[in-house]
């Protein structure tokens, strides 16, 4: 995980940790890499860290100013395991996410396995989208990339895709190499979170919105899918619109996990 320190996103990195500490797959570690930011900022999730005193948890940093592409290279060289597996920081993820990928590049052969359906979730105006990325460049949502360690392929570390795109060129490389396995149908182990302060800006989160979002009447169909999300995942208190590109589907009056 790529951590950027700033006050606005710690409450993302707290969640990141938790879902990770709540996944159903126990032979694992975090390796969190701190991005640039105030001294303050990386002093409190050194703290936070510290105080769940799990030696699975681990925090590296490395000198200078390194591209996103770099640091997520970085990550993987100090990685103990036979598999990586990203994890951003700012993002949902389900409890069985990793269990879950691991039994598809498992069960295929595979060298590196992703989601290929996601759901992408706007928290300043509570829409919910279900997006299908089959027609995207890498035929697959980037961000959930898990992979066998010794994968040839790595992150650009230079040039514009280095610091956005990053993890699209690792996992268009996959393709080309014939390494890459979509995991169809599973949406659910993954919420693409937009919340403001993204890597990518809010017009590009409503172009993929737009484009790979599932219409209205298929969202009609899948509703009681969908609404088992939200004993899973905190989407907020409040109403939670789930919308296609094509409009309203319906509405779910959201609770925090386990809230009366």
């Amino acid at each position: 995980m790529v951590a950027l320190p700033s006050a606005a996103r710690f409450a993302f990195v707290k969640r990141s940790i938790a879902a990770y500490m709540d996944q159903t797959y126990d032979r694992r570690e975090l390796l969190i890499v701190l991005d640039q930011g105030p001294k303050e900022a990386k002093a409190a999730i050194c703290d936070h860290v510290a105080t769940l005193r799990r030696d699975d948890i681990r925090i590296i940093e490395t000198a200078g100013v390194p591209t996103l592409g770099a640091l997520r290279n970085f990550s993987r060289a100090h990685a103990q395991g036979e598999l990586h597996c990203q994890w951003d920081d700012d993002d949902l993820h389900h409890p069985e996410r990793v269990e879950r990928q691991l039994e598809e590049l498992t069960r295929t052969g595979a060298q590196a396995v992703c989601l290929q359906e996601v759901m992408q979730f706007f928290t300043t105006t509570g829409e919910l989208y279900w997006t299908n990325w089959r027609a995207t460049e890498a035929t697959v949502m980037p961000a959930t990339l898990l992979c066998q360690a010794t994968v040839a392929a790595r992150y650009p570390e230079t040039g514009p895709t280095s610091r956005l795109g990053e993890d699209t060129e690792i996992c268009t490389e996959l393709l080309r190499q014939g390494q890459l396995h979509a995991m169809p149908d599973a949406p659910h182990l993954f919420v693409y979170v937009n919340h403001g302060a993204n890597t990518w800006g809010d017009d590009f989160h409503r172009m993929l919105a737009d484009r790979l979002g599932l219409s209205q009447g298929l969202l009609k169909r899948r509703e009681a899918r969908i609404k088992e999300f939200f004993k899973v995942f905190d989407f907020g208190a409040g109403v939670i619109e789930v919308r296609g590109p094509n409009g309203l589907a319906f509405t779910v009056t959201a609770a925090s996990p386990g809230a009366p």
